[in-house]
């Protein structure tokens, strides 16, 4: 029998929350992996249909979720090919900073190829974090992805999330984000500054 309700609870993190039937008080535990072939993950105040079974305690949790008009929600959500374009955008000129600098021996022969790194790792950790997030298994910390940002990754954090898709809707996620990338990009200045020169010309 299915039965129908609004996802209440919800920890993306932990991968369960709690739907509350329509028309009851009592709410059914549900995890993500009863969120079989569905187009995106729940989010808070879903509408979703259920079946109920038991867990290994004989509790009624929920079963075969499905989130309702989950594929118009996602439709919505999808990022636009100017926000893609503009990632890019972005990327390049990043590139061609580091070519400048390099140019002008501002940096060490070596920055790029941090960058190079620190992007491919968060582009994996990213990769990883949507099959765990899938999967039901534990998930990366959003602080570990924030910081292998700052550290010079945020190309492979913007690549991640334009051809995975992960991690591009959570609006404080994403603004945690771009501050990352002014935090890197205001260092990347400085350090190409006559101050961060001479800090440099010290070591």
């Amino acid at each position: 029998m299915k039965f129908k309700g609004k996802l209440v609870q919800w920890d993306d993190v932990k991968g369960f929350g709690f739907i509350q039937p329509l028309g009851q008080q009592t709410q059914v535990f549900v995890h993500i992996k009863s969120f079989k072939y569905q187009p995106r993950r729940p989010q808070l105040q879903d509408t979703v249909t259920f079946t109920l079974t038991k867990d290994k305690q004989g509790r009624e949790t929920a079963h075969q979720a499905k989130i309702i008009d989950a594929k118009a929600k996602a439709h919505l959500l999808r990022k636009t090919p100017s926000q893609g374009k503009f990632s890019l955008l972005l990327i390049l000129s990043l590139a061609a900073s580091l070519a400048m600098a390099l140019y002008h021996d501002l940096l060490p022969s070596f920055s790029p190829l941090i960058y190079l790194l620190m992007s491919t790792i968060t582009f994996i950790a990213y990769a990883l974090d949507k099959s765990a997030a899938r999967k039901g298994r534990w998930r990366t910390k959003e602080s570990t992805l924030q910081l292998m940002a700052l550290l010079g990754g945020w190309p492979g954090a913007l690549l991640a999330q334009s051809w995975l898709r992960h991690k591009s809707q959570k609006v404080s996620f994403r603004v945690t984000l771009w501050c990352m990338i002014v935090l890197n990009s205001a260092s990347l200045y400085w350090f190409t500054s006559s101050m961060g020169q001479t800090w440099l010309q010290a070591l």
